[in-house]
């Protein structure tokens, strides 16, 4: 099918709008991460009934679709090469309801376009919160971020998204609006499938004594397949693993979130070390202190930060930082354990320890924090920090021996690298200062990528600790779950989509990460790093 036949078909279709002309579609073939991927068509369904409309459309005419959100993605989760299916901002894609109060919880609806920082602004004058509280709020959507099983600097204390996920509306490879909080929507070939599957992975001894052992580790990598271990009623055990299958299962077009009380009382420490393995050390010690979060920022990325803000020292200063935070009562007494604990372990700090107790500050600090992604998309000097290894996760017990041996890494490779991250969780975002005006640029950037996360994986890591699945990462997937549960996951997207429909390559691939390279980490000849083995 031609262009021009699609369109038209398109817009038969759809109220909503359809986006056709190529300049308008250059904004749907990039998000934050190194891949540009024009799509055929860019659609902004009205409503659900439209989605259903195009779904068919879609698998009759064998065409894919990629759900998209806000476009925040660092993995290249939400680029597709058929039909980009985006939510319109405002109309009835785009609201909340249902707002309830059960004891200490709340329970609200929000539609997939909502955006996360408007679900937050109206949770809190109602004196609650999302605890899944993502450093994305202004860009990112709650679709977007159920798609990758999102969490923030507090999943520490609370743990990501998917356990605040109560239930969620999707439709399926048929056009089917399922709402697991009404069985009767559920198709029966869905409901068979995960039985059937569910009693197979419970008869292999060996994969739930491996999904046991990570259970509590935390990972946005692959399929929720832990969910299966967890004797959850049908309509459950769908909402979860929906929960971060970055749109490979079904489009979700709603969900229905708890929300917690917010804490009154917090306290945060800020701890300058000269050694960021030091850093990495003293995050197991504080561990056996109730902390909501533990964040760590290498020298550089401080660096960068002030120079961008203007930060003053006294707020930050030029060091390797861990900034932790205590919540709920006695929050200022465990600070001042911490603080001793510290002291007793007799780490070589650059700074007195800095308390923080007013909001304002606390805020003002998470707010700095919260900017590494933007500013460090805009480091200058011929240099990119790069989204190539952003996202990996290792237990806290191995993080200090895993930050030395990953500067090393860097050093061999003859590339300085960010790093910080959600350290109490052992989840680092690394992000490689890559010289753009050097040669061989996809070359660089798959041999870095190969020697991370094989160094990840040696330490029982995960290469997706909290941003999803993408292109980025999956062909490393089945390194990190073994042949077992790789199958496993393979049968499960069969159940949701035999036709492979929804989203094709983001979950499953043997490509090189460096398919489909944005021009400008393209080699000069416009070649990949497999074009350039091959010569």
């Amino acid at each position: 099918m031609n262009r021009a036949t699609l369109m038209a078909k398109l817009k038969e279709l759809i109220r909503g709008s359809v986006v056709d002309d190529e300049e308008a579609l250059q904004r749907f073939s990039r998000d934050q991460s190194i891949y540009e991927i024009p799509p055929l068509a860019a659609v902004r369904p009205q409503d659900e009934e439209e989605i259903a409309r195009l779904i068919h459309f879609a698998r009759d005419a064998q065409i894919p679709i990629t759900p998209r959100g806000g476009g925040s993605g660092t993995a290249g989760g939400a680029l597709g090469e058929g039909i980009v299916l985006a939510l319109p901002r405002g109309g009835s894609l785009s609201r909340m309801h249902d707002f309830s109060e059960q004891g200490r919880e709340a329970f609200v609806t929000a539609q997939a376009g909502v955006f996360h920082r408007t679900l937050q602004a109206a949770l809190r004058e109602r004196g609650y919160y999302l605890p899944a509280d993502v450093s994305s709020a202004g860009i990112s959507q709650i679709g977007g971020n159920v798609a990758t099983k999102a969490s923030g600097p507090h999943a520490l204390r609370h743990g990501a998204i998917h356990r605040f996920v109560e239930g969620l509306v999707f439709i399926t490879d048929r056009g089917e609006r399922v709402d697991t909080g009404d069985p009767a929507t559920v198709p029966v070939r869905i409901r068979d499938g995960l039985s059937a599957l569910g009693e197979r992975i419970a008869r292999d001894r060996r994969v739930c004594e491996q999904l046991n052992a990570r259970r509590f580790m935390k990972t946005a990598s692959g399929y929720n397949m832990v969910a299966f271990t967890e004797g959850l009623p049908a309509d459950r055990l769908i909402a979860q693993v929906l929960t971060g299958s970055v749109g490979t299962l079904g489009v979700v077009t709603a969900v229905r979130l708890r929300a917690l009380p917010l804490e009154l009382e917090k306290c945060a420490l800020l701890l300058s070390f000269e050694n960021l393995s030091e850093a990495g050390d003293a995050v197991c010690a504080l561990l056996d202190h109730p902390v909501a979060a533990v964040e760590i920022m290498s020298r550089e990325t401080v660096r960068i930060l002030k120079a961008a803000s203007g930060t003053p020292r006294a707020m930050l200063p030029d060091a390797h930082v861990l900034l932790v935070e205590t919540e709920g009562p006695g929050a200022t007494d465990t600070v001042a354990q911490i603080n001793d604990l510290i002291g007793a372990r007799r780490y070589r700090l650059l700074a007195q320890p800095s308390v923080l107790t007013a909001d304002a500050e606390i805020a003002a600090v998470w707010e700095l924090r919260k900017q590494a992604l933007p500013v460090l998309n805009r480091v200058a000097s011929g240099r990119r920090a790069l989204a190539v290894i952003n996202d990996v996760g290792v237990p806290p017990a191995d993080l200090a021996a895993f930050i030395a041996e990953v500067e090393g890494l860097f050093e061999k490779h003859q590339t300085e690298a960010i790093v910080y991250g959600h350290a109490g969780n052992g989840n680092l975002h690394l992000r490689p200062l890559f010289d753009l005006r050097r040669p061989g640029l996809a070359r660089r950037i798959q041999q870095l990528a190969d020697d991370v996360y094989t160094l990840v994986l040696r330490y029982g890591g995960t290469i997706a600790a909290e941003h999803g699945m993408g292109r980025l990462k999956a062909p490393y997937l089945k390194r990190e779950w073994g042949e077992a549960l790789y199958g496993y996951m393979r049968e499960l997207k069969s159940i949701f989509d035999p036709e492979d429909i929804f989203n094709p390559g983001v979950m499953f691939s043997n490509r090189p990460l460096t398919d489909h390279l944005a021009p400008e980490f393209s080699d000069a000849r416009g070649h990949t790093a497999a074009q350039e083995e091959e010569s």
